[in-house]
């Protein structure tokens, strides 16, 4: 596998002075790490995710994933049509008509059965650059980061500042 070039090592990274950019410069070289390896599976990383919730969680609303991802309407509307022009997901009957539910194909469960071990190699591939307490600590980071935010959004009036 070939390197870029403008990867910082490990030590050279510095410190930002902002949470969002912090966090979105770790969730970018998360994704491409993990498109690279799926490249070859002609998917990307955020198509695997959501194909993986619906094949776990069966047949689910939009709100359901988008709460689930916490992805934006505009976003995951995006992601679900892209996915459902594919031909991997399906939109399904829901109890009340004036939701949508959407189920993974068959060719959607053949291209998510081919993509994982891809995303395995992947997974350890990152797994292995970090210790296990690193690792552990990230999960605990990232679930105490998610609730914070959270927390902070829901005390947030609606203009934006308090």
């Amino acid at each position: 596998m070939r390197r870029s070039t403008n990867l910082p090592a490990r030590d050279a990274l510095f410190d930002l002075p902002c949470a969002c950019a912090t966090v979105r410069r770790a969730a970018r070289a998360v994704t491409q790490l993990y498109d690279r390896h799926l490249r070859a599976s002609d998917i990307e990383g955020t198509q695997f995710a959501l194909l993986s919730v619906l094949k776990s969680q069966g047949p689910c609303s939009q709100a359901a994933i988008g709460e689930r991802f916490a992805l934006d309407k505009t976003t995951l509307s995006r992601n679900l049509t892209l996915l459902k022009n594919k031909g991997w997901i399906e939109s399904a009957a829901a109890e009340d008509g004036r939701e949508r539910r959407y189920v993974l194909t068959a060719v959607g469960e053949r291209r998510l059965g081919a993509a994982r071990p891809a995303w395995r190699r992947a997974q350890e591939h990152l797994r292995s650059s970090m210790t296990e307490k690193e690792w552990d600590a990230m999960w605990k980071a990232f679930r105490a980061l998610t609730t914070a935010a959270h927390a902070a959004q829901r005390g947030m009036p609606a203009g934006g500042t308090k």
